[in-house]
C-alpha cells in the first residue's frame, strides 16, 4: 500500500464529508440544498413534521411508550446482524446503498457499498471508520465521526435525557420494506436544533425509516430501508484490519491530525460561553496537523441528540470574516479573530453553528497565551 498521506482541509470538512454523509461526495462545494417537499404529509398539514402518514394529526401523550420502543430499537440496531438495501435522499442527491451489520467483540462492524454513481464502500470497525474508492485505488482512513450514520440508532441512545429539548409525538401505525412500523415524531422545542420522523419495526424493532426536518418542519433528508433482514451469521473480511483485502498500490489517506495528549498553552484559552440552550460540552481535545504543525482543539457539544463540532486553529495571514453555508448535509459557519480560525459544524441549523463561532472566546480565567516554537513538517 502506498505511503500514508495527511489532507491539508480542516479536518471536520473532511470528516463528515466522507464519513458522516453516505454520499461520500466529499469533493464537491454545495452552497445551499434545495428542500424537499415533506413525504408523507399532505401540504396543508399544519406541521409536516407531526403529521401521520395518513395526514391526521398527531396523537398526544404515550410518550414513556415510544421512549421504550426508541432504546429498544437502540439495543436491536447495535446488536443484531442484518443486512439489507436502503435509500437516502437530500435536496437532489439519492443514493441507494447495501448494508452489512453486525457485533462483533464488544464492537460495531459494518459494510456499506454503493449501488448508484461512483462504487464506493464504507467499512466500519468500531471506533473506525474507512472509505475506499476502488476505481481511485485510494482509501480515507479516520475516527468513525460524532455524526452517526443515518441509519444506525446510534445518535438515539440518550433518549431518556431529551425531555427538555423534545416533545416524542405518537403518529400511529406505518409500513416501510413491507413490514409494519410504528411511526413517531420527536419535536424540538426551539430552533436550535432538527426534527426526526422514525419508523420503528413491529415485530423486531429496527430502524425502517428515519427523517429529518428543519427548524420550520419541511423535511430536509429522508433514510428508508427498502429490504432489510436480520441474518443468523456473516462474516466481513475486515473484521480484524480495516485495509484487507486491498491491492498494495492503493493510497492511504488518513483524516484528521496526530493527538496530542498535553496541549499547547495557546489552545487552552478558548472556551464556548454561554453555550447554545440545552447544549453541554461531551468531549474536547487537541491534535497536532502533521502538515502544518499547528495545533488544534476539538469541542464536541450535544443535546444528547443533536451533536455539533467546534475547532479552533491558528491560521496566519487569515482575514477577519464570516461564512455560513451547508456542505454534504452538514451547517458549517466560520470566522477568523487575530489569526486564529474557528469553525464550528455539525447536523443543526444555521443559527446553532452561528451561536457556536461567535460565543467561542477567550477564556479570560486562563494563564496568559506562551507562544511555543515551531513545529516544522514532516
Amino acid at each position: 500500500m502506498r505511503p500514508i498521506r495527511f489532507l491539508d482541509i480542516p479536518f471536520l470538512s473532511l470528516v463528515t464529508g466522507a464519513f458522516a454523509s453516505v454520499a461520500f461526495a466529499w469533493a464537491s462545494n454545495v452552497s445551499a440544498e434545495p428542500i424537499l417537499k415533506a413525504l408523507p404529509a399532505e401540504p396543508e398539514a399544519s406541521s409536516h413534521l407531526e403529521t401521520a402518514s395518513d395526514g391526521e394529526p398527531a396523537k398526544a401523550g404515550a410518550g414513556h411508550d415510544l421512549n421504550q420502543k426508541i432504546a429498544a430499537m437502540v439495543e436491536a440496531m447495535t446488536h443484531s446482524t442484518y443486512g439489507g438495501r436502503f435509500i437516502h435522499m437530500r435536496g437532489d442527491q439519492i443514493d441507494l446503498m447495501r448494508v452489512i451489520h453486525r457485533y462483533v467483540d464488544g464492537q460495531r462492524v459494518e459494510l456499506m457499498v454503493s449501488e448508484n454513481g461512483e462504487v464506493r464502500e464504507i467499512r466500519r470497525l468500531g471506533d473506525r471508520c474507512a472509505c475506499v474508492w476502488p476505481e481511485r485505488e485510494q482509501v480515507m482512513l479516520g475516527d468513525y465521526p460524532n455524526i452517526n450514520s443515518r441509519l444506525s440508532g446510534e445518535r438515539f441512545e440518550s433518549v431518556d435525557e431529551l425531555s427538555a429539548n423534545y416533545r416524542l409525538i405518537d403518529l400511529g401505525d406505518s409500513r416501510v420494506a413491507g413490514q409494519a412500523c410504528h411511526l413517531m415524531a420527536v419535536v424540538p422545542r426551539d430552533d436550535l436544533r432538527y426534527g426526526y420522523k422514525l419508523c420503528i419495526g413491529e415485530s423486531t424493532p429496527l430502524l425502517l425509516r428515519m427523517s429529518i426536518y428543519d427548524e420550520s418542519g419541511r423535511a430536509i433528508e429522508h433514510n428508508q430501508f427498502t429490504q432489510i433482514e436480520r441474518i443468523e451469521s456473516a462474516r466481513l473480511t475486515f473484521q480484524d484490519d480495516l485495509t484487507a483485502g486491498l491491492k498494495d498500490q492503493f493510497e492511504r489517506v488518513e483524516l484528521g491530525g496526530e493527538p496530542v495528549e498535553e496541549a499547547p498553552i495557546r489552545q487552552q484559552q478558548w472556551v464556548v460561553d454561554p453555550l447554545p440552550a440545552g447544549f453541554d460540552v461531551r468531549s474536547r481535545g487537541w491534535r497536532r496537523n502533521p502538515v502544518t504543525g499547528q495545533y488544534f482543539e476539538h469541542i464536541v457539544v450535544t443535546d444528547g441528540l443533536a451533536t455539533a463540532s467546534v475547532f479552533v486553529e491558528k491560521r496566519d495571514g487569515d482575514a477577519a470574516r464570516r461564512v455560513t453555508r451547508t456542505d454534504q448535509g452538514m451547517t458549517m459557519a466560520v470566522r477568523s479573530v487575530d489569526s486564529v480560525r474557528i469553525t464550528a459544524i455539525g447536523d443543526v441549523p444555521a443559527a446553532t453553528v452561528e451561536l457556536l463561532v461567535e460565543n467561542t472566546v477567550r477564556d479570560a480565567g486562563a494563564v496568559p497565551a506562551v507562544e511555543e516554537p515551531a513545529v516544522e513538517s514532516r
